[in-house]
C-alpha cells in the first residue's frame, strides 16, 4: 500500500494497533458465540446442530467417509458411531446386546432415521455392529447425525464443496464437535474484519474510519451470529470485501478471481462479479474509445469468460464429487438442478417451512430467520443493525451522483454493494424468492465500509 510509505512512524503503529484491536474483538465475539451456543446445546441434551449446519455439517460428514474414505477424529478416547438400521430397533433388545460388547447406546431419539448412536471402545463398537450382520445399512463414525431421513447419504449437492471440504478437514484433523466445526467460520469472519478495516483505509487514508468501519462489521449481529456458526454465507461476506479491496487497487481480474473462489463455497458470490465486469468492460472501453457498442462488446466477452473460468475452478474442486457421483450425475445434480433450484420456489407450506424474505426486507429489518431459541424462548435472528443497514442503502443512492464529480473512488463501493444487490433482487425476479436474511451477511462488510466513508468524507 503507498499510503503506508507516507505514514509517519507514530500513525503506523496506530494503524497497527488497531487492526490488531479489531482482529482481537472480532476473534472473542465469533468464538464466544460459538462457545455459548455448543454449551447451550448440550444442557438441554441438544443435538449441537444450528439452523442449517444439519445439512452443511452432515454432508460434511458424509464427504469425508464416503468420498474421502476417512473418518473424524474422535475428539475423545471413545469411539462414537450413528449406526442405522434396516427397521426400527427394539431399543431394550438392542441395549442388552451393546452390553455384551461394553457399548453404550447413547442416543435411540431418532424418528426420520432407523438409528441409534453407540459409543465405546473402537474394537467393542466394531464387533457389536458385526454382531448385527445384515440390520445395519450404514455407519457414520463421529457427531450424532440429525434426525433426518437419508441424511446419512446427503451430500449437499445443490451447493458447491469448497466450504465442506473445510469443514471435513476440520473434522479429520481436530476432531467432530461443533466446536471444532465453527473454527473456518470464526476465522472467515476475523478475516472480513481485517480486509474491512485494509478497505476502509484505502478508501479514507483515515485510521480512525479503518477502525470504525471493522468494528461496526464485527459489533453486527448479522456477523456475531453468521460467523459463529457453520453455514457458508460467511465465506460469501469474506470474499467480497477481498474483492472490493483488490478493486480500490485497480486489480479487477484477481477480484473476479477471488469472487469466483467464493462461488466454490456458495453460488450467491457470483453476483459481485456483476459489478466487477462492468468496471472490467468500462476500462477496456476507456482504452479503446467510448463507444457504447465497445462497452457492450467488452461485457459480453468477459462475462462469457467469466462463465467459463466458473465452470472450469467448479469442475476442478468438485472432482471428488464427480468420481464419487458420476461426471454425468454431477452435471444433472450440482450444476442444472442447482441452478433451477435456486431460481425457484424451494418452500410453501407456512406452519413448516423457515421465514422467507425478499432481498429489500435485509435493510429494514422484516423477514428475519430463526437460526435458534434459546432456552428463555427468546430467537437469535438473522438481521443486522437495521436502521444503519437503512441509512447506508438510502444514503448510498442519495450519493451516487457525486461519483461522477469529486468523489470517484466511492464509485467502487457503490458499483459493488449496489450491484450484488442487483443479483439478489435479480433472482427473486426471475423465480428465486425463498431467500432468507442470512445471506444478507454478504453485505456487513460492505454496509459499513460504505457508511463510514459517507460520514467520513461526505457529510
Amino acid at each position: 500500500m503507498s499510503e503506508l510509505t507516507t505514514l509517519s512512524m507514530r500513525k503506523k503503529t496506530v494503524l497497527a494497533v488497531l487492526l490488531v484491536v479489531s482482529t482481537v474483538i472480532a476473534l472473542y465475539l465469533y468464538t464466544s458465540s460459538a462457545l455459548e451456543l455448543y454449551n447451550l446445546e448440550i444442557t438441554r441434551r441438544g443435538r449441537g446442530y444450528v439452523s442449517d449446519e444439519v445439512w452443511y455439517v452432515s454432508s460434511s460428514r458424509v464427504i469425508l467417509k464416503k468420498i474421502f474414505k476417512l473418518e473424524p477424529r474422535q475428539p475423545t478416547s471413545l469411539y462414537n458411531a450413528t449406526v442405522i438400521l434396516k427397521e426400527k430397533p427394539d431399543i431394550s433388545k438392542l441395549s442388552g446386546v451393546a452390553s455384551n460388547y461394553e457399548v453404550t447406546i447413547v442416543s435411540a431419539h431418532f424418528t426420520e432415521l432407523n438409528a441409534v448412536y453407540v459409543s465405546g471402545e473402537r474394537t467393542s463398537v466394531y464387533n457389536f455392529i458385526k454382531s448385527l450382520g445384515d440390520k445395519v445399512v450404514d455407519v457414520i463414525p463421529g457427531w450424532i447425525l440429525p434426525d433426518k431421513r437419508d441424511i446419512n447419504n446427503y451430500i449437499n449437492w445443490e451447493h458447491p464443496p469448497l466450504g465442506k471440504y473445510l469443514i471435513a478437514l476440520v473434522m479429520y484433523l481436530i476432531g467432530d464437535n461443533p466446536v471444532y466445526w465453527r473454527i473456518p467460520v470464526i476465522v472467515a469472519g476475523v478475516l472480513t474484519v481485517i480486509f474491512t478495516f485494509l478497505a476502509a483505509f484505502k478508501l479514507t487514508k483515515n485510521v480512525i474510519a479503518a477502525f470504525a468501519s471493522s468494528l461496526f462489521t464485527s459489533l453486527d449481529p448479522m456477523s456475531r451470529a453468521l460467523f459463529s456458526i457453520a453455514l457458508l454465507d460467511g465465506y460469501v461476506a469474506l470474499f467480497t470485501i477481498i474483492a472490493l479491496y483488490l478493486v480500490l487497487l485497480n486489480k479487477y481480474r484477481e477480484a473476479v478471481l477471488v469472487s469466483l473462489i467464493g462461488a466454490c463455497f456458495k453460488l450467491s458470490a457470483l453476483f459481485t462479479t456483476i459489478p466487477l465486469l462492468v468496471l472490467l468492460a468500462r476500462r477496456e472501453t476507456l482504452s479503446r474509445s467510448r463507444s457504447v457498442g465497445v462497452f457492450i462488446k467488452s461485457l459480453i466477452r468477459y462475462s462469457a469468460l467469466t462463465a467459463l473460468v466458473y465452470l472450469i475452478l467448479l469442475a476442478l474442486v468438485s472432482i471428488p464429487v464427480m468420481n464419487y457421483m458420476g461426471i454425468t450425475n454431477w452435471v444433472n445434480y450440482a450444476v442444472i438442478r442447482a441452478a433451477r433450484w435456486h431460481a425457484s420456489i424451494k418452500c410453501v407450506n407456512p406452519a413448516r417451512c423457515p421465514r422467507s424474505s425478499s432481498p429489500w426486507d435485509w435493510f429494514i429489518g422484516l423477514n428475519n430467520f430463526t437460526l435458534y431459541i434459546f432456552p428463555d424462548n427468546i430467537p437469535l435472528h438473522a438481521t443486522g443493525y437495521y436502521p444503519f443497514w437503512s441509512l447506508s442503502l438510502l444514503l448510498a443512492v442519495f450519493f451516487t451522483p457525486l461519483i461522477y464529480t469529486r468523489k470517484r473512488a466511492y464509485g467502487y463501493v457503490i458499483l459493488v454493494f449496489l450491484g450484488t444487490l442487483l443479483g439478489y433482487v435479480g433472482l427473486w425476479i426471475i423465480g428465486g424468492k425463498t431467500q432468507y436474511s442470512f445471506y444478507a451477511v454478504h453485505f456487513t462488510p460492505l454496509v459499513y465500509t460504505s457508511l463510514v466513508y459517507i460520514f467520513t468524507e461526505i457529510i
